[in-house]
């Protein structure tokens, strides 16, 4: 009886020693902030009961009696715990989610717990990078390597077929065709990084093709520099004034039209009150030359006869004309006068 009772105490030893060495087991996990991850625990038989721990507090249980599992804390909505195995995911992981999580399972027909202990490290996503390349000893040598704390994975695609290489460098033989591209994913954790190069720029260009390209490029800027430099100069007229004299000065076509039907004028057209006003004149006169041809005994010159008619000759030519055939009529006529006198006194 003393030795029944001393093996059940060594085999309760036993036992206790071996939970609390398998609670003291502790597996270190890292992910990306804003991945979903999945803690798997160790379970030997059908789950009775669970429950997740995260440091001190209780983060997520389940009862074989409930419906559903109750999630704590930061877990309330990021939280899914599958009830047959165990796994916890957390979704759209943060800083803050870094953690120490254990896992307590309680099997049907066991009465000691499993327990599963998970040190999780959250990290920030690796840092951009772009793919470089570089020609040596007539080979491509591309890289894509990062630089990171975790281990990284590699992947190649040439023109989306793969290459077998695990490496940050890829090299490639010389005689590629320049369309290709080269894709190069770059894989921590859930996360996948993902950058592609054309093999044309890996390849130097023919120096002819270059100093033609340099040529294009020169002659586009000083056509440029051209057009600032007149539209310049326009905004220098437009501020002084300038501008719009010149434009002035240029002819236009309906310009031209109207000078070449104004050099068929005549003045009367052209300036049609001074015609009616001269019309007044001519009217006036033929009236007091008619008077005076009346009274008068004797014929006056046909100059008189015709002033009502349009002469086309200038306006100052007439005038003058008119003025000296009057001066003329004027003195016959006194001449006449004194003729008649003279007879009347021989007489």
């Amino acid at each position: 009886m003393g030795l029944a009772c001393r093996l059940s105490a060594l085999g309760l030893l036993l036992s206790a020693l071996l939970v609390c060495t398998r609670s003291q087991d502790r597996e270190s996990v890292f992910a990306i902030v804003g991945e979903d991850f999945t803690f798997s625990p160790k379970v030997n038989g059908t789950i009775r009961e669970i429950t997740w721990m995260k440091n001190k507090d209780k983060a997520a249980e389940w009862e074989q009696d409930a419906k559903s599992p109750v999630y704590y804390y930061s877990l309330a909505e990021r939280g899914v715990l599958e009830t047959s195995s165990g796994n916890l995911t957390i979704k759209k992981l943060n800083i803050g989610d870094a953690a120490e999580y254990e896992a307590q399972v309680l099997p049907v027909g066991v009465d000691q717990l499993q327990y599963t202990k998970f040190v999780l490290a959250v990290l920030d996503p690796p840092p951009p990078s772009v793919l470089n390349c570089s020609i040596t000893n007539g080979q491509i040598r591309i890289s894509c390597e990062i630089q990171f704390s975790k281990d990284v994975r590699y992947s190649w695609y040439r023109d989306d077929r793969k290459i077998d290489a695990n490496s940050p460098v890829l090299e490639l033989k010389g005689n590629v065709n320049p369309s290709e591209k080269v894709l190069c994913v770059r894989e921590v954790s859930k996360t996948k990084i993902n950058n592609s190069i054309s093999l044309s720029t890996c390849i130097p260009e023919n120096p002819e093709s270059l100093s033609r390209g340099r040529a294009g490029l020169i002659a586009f800027f000083v056509i440029i520099i051209i057009l600032l430099l007149f539209m310049g100069a326009l905004v220098v007229l437009w501020k002084r004034g300038l501008l719009s004299n010149i434009l002035d000065q240029i002819p236009t076509k309906h310009s031209a039209v109207y000078k070449s039907e104004e050099q068929h004028l005549t003045d009367d057209d052209r300036f049609p009150e001074e015609s009616g006003q001269k019309e007044e004149q001519r009217t006036l006169l033929n009236n007091i030359l008619s008077d005076f041809r009346e009274e008068s005994p004797f014929p006056l010159p046909g100059y008189y006869e015709n002033i009502s008619g349009r002469n086309q000759e200038p306006e100052e030519k007439k005038n003058s004309k008119e003025s000296l055939s009057m001066s003329q009529a004027d003195h016959s006529f006194n001449q006449e006068k004194t003729d008649l006198k003279l007879e009347s006194e021989t007489d």
